[in-house]
């Protein structure tokens, strides 16, 4: 696999919408993160459902496109890795994983040298946690930095 990182819909979302509070950051860090980037099909879905609403169906299709390229690779997990993503999703108990987060953290255990870039380090702080040499990167991560 050629991916570089992994990415959450978050990222891209600000990456592409201008009005986002992250967008400054998303775009800073776009130029720093070489592709292709990793995301899963659960991701893709939030990001058309969320750039559709905000965007509209133009940067829907620009979505498509950079998929098309492939800049943004998207990994089909199911129903190969169900029962990975349903163990993810159990694992953290009071704690709802969403399907496109569970996914993700399947994909990182499958490429656990790809650092994963995310708007949601909070809850992606739980999920690394006990995962060996995991890196995040994420505008809440830079902002801490001295």
């Amino acid at each position: 696999m050629d991916a570089r990182v992994l990415v959450d819909t978050g990222f891209i979302v600000a990456l592409w919408d201008r009005r986002d509070p992250c967008h400054a950051w998303a775009a800073t860090a776009a130029t720093r993160l070489r592709g292709p980037w990793l995301t899963c099909e659960g991701c893709v879905s939030e990001m058309v459902f969320l750039l559709g609403d905000s965007l509209g169906s133009a940067a829907v299709v620009d979505l498509y496109e950079q998929i098309e390229r492939g800049l943004i690779i998207s990994r089909h997990l199911l129903p190969e890795d169900l029962a990975r993503v349903r163990a993810e999703t159990a694992r953290y108990r009071g704690r709802t994983v969403d399907f496109a987060d569970a996914c993700l953290m399947v994909l990182s255990d499958q490429f656990p040298r790809l650092p994963l870039v995310t708007l949601d380090a909070d809850d992606f702080a739980v999920y690394l946690r006990g995962r060996s040499a995991r890196k995040m990167i994420s505008p809440a991560r830079e902002e801490r930095r001295p």
